[in-house]
């Protein structure tokens, strides 16, 4: 059996105890460097991990500095990062994936970190239910997307994401009447 050895990146001390107190019940995982901050975490020589699971925001000023260090240690060859937070927005979640993260785990659904980590050192890895179905509906929106020029791309995804004519045309600086006659015309090209 192998041992896999874990780097936790959360700057909680209570969520970090917890963490490191459930994972040192399993006999292949052994965590051998916590990071508190996100300095801490960009020391991180990474030829001596194989699996990160790293806290989305390290700070209390929401600034989503996980993906930032994600980011970092991907380029420096860490390539088995998972995502533990409590954030589930859909736009979180995709740049988690842009910035090297392979997996995404809200931690309500702690209990899986086990599996999770273990599919990572594999290479088997699955999507976490918590993200599974966010996922399914981007891949079907990007299909979609695919018949539509980038303009109709980025009104489309705004009206995906529920906002209204009015809304769109500020957000992207264009009349309401533009913004209605590119909505027909994507309409006519996705149906």
């Amino acid at each position: 059996m192998d041992n896999i050895r874990l780097l936790i990146v959360e700057d909680d001390p209570v969520w970090m105890k917890c963490i490191s107190d459930y994972l040192e019940k399993e006999n292949d995982i052994t965590v051998v460097k916590k990071a508190f901050t996100e300095a801490e975490a960009l020391q991180v020589n990474c030829s001596d991990i194989d699996v990160a699971l790293m806290d989305l925001n390290l700070s209390d000023d929401e600034d989503f500095s996980g993906m930032k260090v994600a980011s970092f240690l991907h380029k420096q060859g860490l390539k088995k990062i998972i995502m533990l937070t409590s954030w589930d927005e859909p736009e979180i979640i995709l740049e988690s994936f842009d910035n090297g993260v392979i997996n995404y785990i809200t931690k309500t659904s702690y209990r899986d970190i086990p599996k999770a980590i273990r599919e990572a050192y594999y290479d088997k890895v699955s999507i976490h239910a918590d993200i599974s179905s966010l996922i399914i509906n981007e891949l079907k929106v990007e299909r979609k997307a695919r018949v539509l020029t980038p303009a109709e791309r980025e009104v489309y995804r705004l009206k995906e994401k529920g906002l209204n004519k009015t809304e769109i045309a500020e957000k992207l600086y264009k009349s309401v009447e533009t913004v209605k006659k590119q909505l027909k015309m994507i309409r006519r090209k996705i149906q």
